[in-house]
């Protein structure tokens, strides 16, 4: 994801050129759906905040600072628009929405391919400890694991430090490892 390309789009519509931001929601519309249908669970809900956060984006687009990664900055702004989705989800007291045919799918994307019946039984049961999870942690260990980020991308998508991108990292595996044992218990 080239930083002079996505700068040539913020400027264009920064110039006034509103279509140039359909190509950056072109570009960018799956990884935060993606993002979204992790934070919800639900393909309707990822969708509207999706459009929320691309929403925010073009509002807030004046400070973004050319020359960075646009990615980054767009990631960290639909972060905060899942942050507030769980902060108002939280408040009203509804669950996460475990959708066990789509255990696999919201977990890893499209990264898993079918799998063998045991191994969807796992997807699913990995996907309810990753639900437990909050959502940093989540998608620290996300970003490590499945899109095989380095600890300095993860830092930059979350604007952490690398020890702090580590450290989230490894609490987020620490309990991941404790759900998983929990759940293999209820077996």
């Amino acid at each position: 994801m080239l930083t002079v390309e996505d700068d040539r789009m913020v400027e264009a519509v920064l110039m006034g050129n509103a279509d140039a931001f359909g190509d950056i929601v072109l570009k960018y519309e799956k990884p935060i759906f993606n993002l979204m249908y992790r934070t919800t669970g639900s393909r309707d809900e990822a969708a509207d905040l999706t459009q929320d956060a691309f929403l925010r984006a073009y509002d807030k687009l004046h400070t973004y600072r050319l020359g960075r990664k646009f990615y980054t900055w767009l990631y960290s702004l639909s972060m905060n628009v899942a942050r507030d989705y769980i902060r108002k989800r939280h408040r009203r007291r509804e669950t996460f929405n475990r959708d066990p045919e789509n255990a696999a799918e919201m977990a890893w994307g499209d990264t898993i391919g079918a799998a063998g019946a045991d191994r969807s039984d796992d997807l699913v049961i990995l996907h309810e400890v990753m639900a437990t999870l909050p959502l940093n942690d989540r998608e620290a260990v996300l970003l490590r694991f499945r899109d095989g980020l380095k600890m300095k991308e993860i830092a930059e998508h979350l604007g952490l430090s690398v020890s702090g991108a580590k450290m989230r990292v490894h609490r987020g595996l620490e309990k991941l490892k404790r759900a998983w044992g929990d759940k293999d218990h209820d077996r």
